[in-house]
């Protein structure tokens, strides 16, 4: 028993670039029944420190492999198709066709690694990763701690244990989400970054379009395409988001009236902001108010 522990220590202390590939750690869950449909689940996850000869290929598998490539580099293969992934990044595998990914034999990489199904997976993954089907990594030390709570989570083994890594993956989400939104904020051109921070600091003014094309300086097609391809929105679906935001903090304010906080947010009347409220939030600006949302506890 005690050279299998000494063994255990040995292999988790080694060093990144063995000759062969180390399975730091290597952990499944068993789901609980009862909260199909209801959760996000993990059913695999681990930590593996690859050899040059390190390859996995398999004809599908179910939901979703993602990888964090910590170290080194290697390639992932969808179908035909192969994407190189190098050091620092995270990238997503569909496991509804051929797939697979081996490493580097130059440089084989250390991969964190988890198989994701269940609620909502297959939107998140879309949001999350786009076309490119990867996002770079510049806080590796939070993911990295990321993975070794999730493994404690999944050695417990606990009744609780599925809500709790529901939990998790929430905040996974939440990492790779600020990841790609500061990689976006760095790539937003700045006749874009120039209009948003306009529209955003004075969103109750009228902003036609000849003030967003003067305030951006290029042509109104230019503008939209830029709105298009950075933002997925278009000019004037970003302003009226502004100005319903504005005008729910302005509504949670006791003693003002729906009237001036329509006029404070840049409505042509009363009816134009409740259409407008409506078809956003899904209630009329009263409703909205009197509702446990709008009026707190």
């Amino acid at each position: 028993m005690d050279s299998q522990i000494n063994c255990l220590y040995k292999t988790r202390m080694i060093a990144p670039r063995e000759k062969r590939t180390v399975f730091v750690e290597n952990l499944h869950t068993l789901p609980d029944p009862r909260w199909d449909g209801a959760v996000t689940r993990v059913a695999r996850a681990g930590h593996v420190i690859c050899g040059p000869d390190y390859a996995i290929s398999r004809l599908s598998s179910p939901g979703f492999d993602l990888l964090y490539c910590r170290e080194g580099q290697g390639t992932i293969r969808i179908g035909e198709e192969l994407r190189r992934i190098g050091p620092s990044t995270c990238a997503v595998i569909a496991g509804d066709q051929p797939h697979g990914h081996f490493a580097d034999r130059q440089d084989p990489w250390v991969l964190y690694w988890l198989r994701i199904t269940g609620a909502e997976a297959t939107e998140m993954m879309r949001l999350l990763f786009g076309p490119a089907g990867r996002i770079p990594i510049a806080r590796g030390a939070a993911v990295a701690d990321w993975f070794s709570r999730l493994f404690d989570l999944m050695r417990e083994r606990g009744t609780n244990q599925d809500l709790l890594i529901n939990r998790q993956i929430g905040e996974l989400w939440s990492l790779l989400n600020a990841e790609r939104l500061a990689l976006e904020s760095d790539r937003l051109p700045p006749a874009l970054m120039r209009l948003i921070a306009a529209m955003g600091a004075r969103p109750e003014l009228r902003w036609t379009a000849e003030d967003m094309v003067a305030t951006a300086r290029m042509s109104a097609a230019q503008l939209r395409r830029l709105f298009s391809a950075h933002l997925q929105t278009t000019p004037r679906d970003w302003l009226r988001r502004q100005r319903i935001q504005r005008a729910q903090d302005l509504l949670l304010r006791q003693g003002v009236t729906v009237s001036a906080v329509a006029e404070a947010c840049g409505f042509s009347d009363i009816y134009h902001f409740s259409r407008e409220f409506r078809r956003v939030v899904g209630l009329s600006p009263t409703a909205w108010r009197q509702s446990d949302g709008g009026g707190g506890l």
